[in-house]
């Protein structure tokens, strides 16, 4: 007897009743052809079992129909259903930092803390600051201080240069008023060498030309000339 073909569809349902098979991986389609290869090889197995015992059409048929059913039996068992996986709910909490996060937030911290003792002076490194700032300070007053002495010296020198000269200036303006004296009294002018009046200052050379009836006015160069040129015409 033949089969009855009309019990089974295209894909090995009967009737349209039986699942279908739906496979979502290539695992999965390995399995399933693994599955449908072993029954297969069952089947034909009880098929020459069925024919060496009854030598009938029957046993065959029979056999037949049973694998049948067995493989689509075997197709249903590793049926694999796909399902759409559900939206997880959205979490209100706030989520968890990672490590760099951490890190970052820990050295933030870290240099705030860090500023806020600085301004309140409790860090070694203001302490370090202050003292550079002392010595700094102490070096500037040492340097004040020594400019001022130094200062204070040269001021001193000058005025002792300034007396000496005045000194020595009013003695020779002594000497020659005693000379201008002795002229008064019947003394001879006395004659002046080159060198002499070389060394004269501006206020000897006034008296000495003022003495012997001369010009007063100009500057130490030109009383000097016109001394000499009176010395040397004597």
């Amino acid at each position: 007897m033949g089969r009855d073909r009309g019990k089974f569809n295209k894909r090995g349902g009967r009737g349209g009743r039986g699942s279908r098979f739906q496979a979502t991986s290539a695992d999965e389609i390995e399995l399933r052809n693994s599955r449908v290869a072993q029954f297969d090889a069952a089947r034909a197995k009880r098929r020459e079992e069925a024919a060496d015992e009854d030598g009938g059409g029957d046993a065959e048929g029979g056999g037949d129909s049973g694998g049948e059913e067995e493989v689509r039996q075997g197709i249903q068992d590793v049926k694999v259903t796909t399902t759409t996986p559900k939206a997880e709910p959205k979490s209100t909490e706030p989520r968890p930092m990672t490590r760099k996060e951490r890190e970052e937030k820990e050295k933030e911290r870290k240099a705030a803390d860090y500023r806020r003792r600085h301004e309140l002076g409790l860090t070694e490194e203001f302490k370090r600051d202050m003292a550079k700032l002392a010595e700094v300070k102490k070096r500037r007053e040492d340097a004040e201080a020594r400019a001022a002495a130094e200062k204070e010296v040269e001021t001193e020198l000058e005025k002792e240069i300034k007396a000496e000269a005045t000194k020595n200036e009013e003695e020779a303006t002594k000497k020659l008023k005693k000379s201008v004296g002795k002229k008064k009294k019947g003394a001879e002018i006395p004659k002046l060498d080159k060198i002499a009046i070389k060394k004269m200052k501006p206020t000897q050379l006034k008296e000495a030309l003022k003495v012997r009836g001369l010009e007063i006015q100009g500057n130490s160069k030109a009383l000097t000339e016109r001394l000499l040129t009176y010395e040397a015409a004597r």
